[in-house]
Parts: structure tokens; sequence; C-alpha cells
């Protein structure tokens, strides 16, 4: 499940700013990946700037393309030189969009279907057994 689109200020890298993007569904391997990059390059993943260094490794972990740049060339190095808060933001909410289109339907509950109030279903409880 992708989702794709246009990043406001986009990410410079060298002498092009990259606008389009296309990100996946994150999943756990995303996240484990992102643990894993954010131990080797902050030696902890407790402190604020952990805690930010891992956001932006999964955000390059899900990015599947940004402008020109292949998919290798999508790092957290180069999230954290070139993308604004701005941009993040616009990731982050593509992101939850696409965890909402993934979630499954709750079916609606009908009147008929369930009791009015938890002494109706006493009382109906008491009326079958009665007969």
């Amino acid at each position: 499940m992708n989702a794709s689109g246009k990043l406001l200020y986009g990410v410079q890298v060298g002498d092009v700013i990259h606008y389009d993007y296309t990100v996946t569904l994150p999943v756990i391997r995303h996240t484990v990946d992102a643990l894993a990059a954010t131990m080797e390059a902050r030696g902890e993943t407790n402190s604020p700037a952990a805690s930010m260094y891992y956001r932006v490794a999964v955000m390059a972990e899900v990015l599947q393309s940004l402008g020109t740049l292949t998919k290798e060339e999508i790092t957290a190095e180069v999230l954290l030189a070139g993308l604004t808060d701005e941009d993040m933001d616009i990731l982050d909410a593509e992101l939850a969009g696409l965890k909402k289109k993934r979630m499954r339907a709750v079916p609606a509950l009908t009147d008929s279907a369930s009791p009015l109030s938890p002494s109706d279903a006493t009382a109906s409880a008491l009326t079958v057994s009665q007969e």
C-alpha cells in the first residue's frame, strides 16, 4: 500500500531539490531497521535526539522514492540534512492516511441488533428463560 504526493519545501541534495515522493505503509521491519540505524548512529535510543533520529530513520525506510533519488540514496542522513519540519508533517499525515485506509471497517450496529439499555438485555433474557 503506497501513497504519493509533493513536499512543500522539498529535500535539497547537492544542487537539486526533490519534491515528489512515494511512501509505503510502515511495518515492523521498518521499525526494527530504524532502531538499528538509530543505535548505530547515536549509540542509544532513549534521548530526545535519538528519538528524533529514529523518526527520521523510519521515514527513510518507508520513502520508496524522493524526486530522482534512488531508494538506496534516501537515508536518514539525507533527510536530516534537508527535510523541513513542515515537510515531515506532510509525510506523517500521508502515513496516517495509509494506516487509516488499511484499518478494517467496523460494522455499524443497527437499532434492532442492540438493546437500548443493559436492563433491556436482562429483561429479554429473563423473559426467554421463563417461557
